[in-house]
């Protein structure tokens, strides 16, 4: 949908994805084909090596300047992609602070991963369930270095249109056993040894959905008979977090078509 109305519109897409950043992770990340590339320009692929953690604060510097890039030769930015806090850190304009001081830091490595996941629950209860909970790393980061926004701009600090596209449960379901399926027959279970041997096993890798299941089937904990429906459970959990996340946002427009979508942007730009 976004490569048409990127096309139509005379845009380029920016991919709001905290994996198709990492250069390799291809095949399990449904990053966008180099034919594709060649229809539309798109921005922010390929960036980094997945042994280098990105935080959603560099994410928001990066897209900032590219849209600003892309605005400034008369182009549509399109803002493309599932990760809801790299999102609304670019909508919202968040800032990340860092006024954890080293002591406290100290701190909270003494505590255990469950006193963690409650004090990241109270701080920032909206945040938590986007991130892997069971991920220690994560958790204190969250706790550490949370997105914070004015709480008088309930709207979007940037002039943009913010486009959902609800699915309905059934579609969904059946859309993530297609595209696991293609996954496991392009070779994914290859990216992903390939990724391993370059890199070892990382934190980007040991948290990515699919990637993580191949790694397990790769460590003989799961048989190759149970490697697709693991992945199919672990996409479809993602994606109810997307849900979750995304359906909270009164800014967001939903659509079902991409005659919808374009009659909302047609709309949108003869304001």
């Amino acid at each position: 949908m976004s490569l048409e109305l990127a096309k139509k519109f005379d845009g380029e897409i920016v991919c709001a994805d905290s994996r198709t950043i990492y250069k390799g992770m291809d095949i399990g990340t449904a990053k966008p084909s180099l034919e594709e590339q060649q229809v539309v320009t798109h921005h922010l692929l390929d960036l980094y090596e997945p042994n280098r953690l990105v935080s959603a604060a560099e994410f928001k510097d990066l897209a900032q300047f590219v849209i600003k890039d892309i605005q400034s030769r008369d182009k549509l930015p399109f803002l493309v992609g599932g990760s809801g806090m790299y999102i609304d850190s670019v909508l919202y304009n968040y800032t990340f602070r860092n006024d954890v001081s080293a002591q406290d830091r100290m701190d909270l490595q003494t505590l255990s991963l469950v006193d963690l996941q409650i004090i990241a629950k109270e701080k920032y209860p909206k945040e938590f369930e986007q991130i892997d909970g069971k991920n220690r790393r994560r958790v204190e980061q969250l706790i550490t270095k949370g997105p914070t926004k004015d709480d008088d701009r309930k709207h979007n600090t940037v002039d943009s249109l913010v486009l959902g596209i609800d699915i309905e449960k059934p579609v969904l379901k059946q859309n993530i056993d297609v595209r696991t399926k293609f996954m496991l027959s392009n070779n994914f279970i290859h990216e992903v040894e390939m990724l391993r041997k370059k890199y070892g096993d990382t934190e980007t890798l040991l948290h990515t959905t699919g990637y993580a299941q191949v790694m397990s089937y790769l460590d003989a904990k799961i048989t190759r008979d149970a490697l697709e429906p693991a992945i199919v459970t672990a996409t479809w959990q993602l994606s109810r977090k997307q849900m979750t996340w995304f359906r909270r946002n009164t800014d967001i427009t939903w659509i079902h078509t991409i005659d919808q979508a374009n009659s909302k942007i047609t709309q949108y730009l003869e304001l």
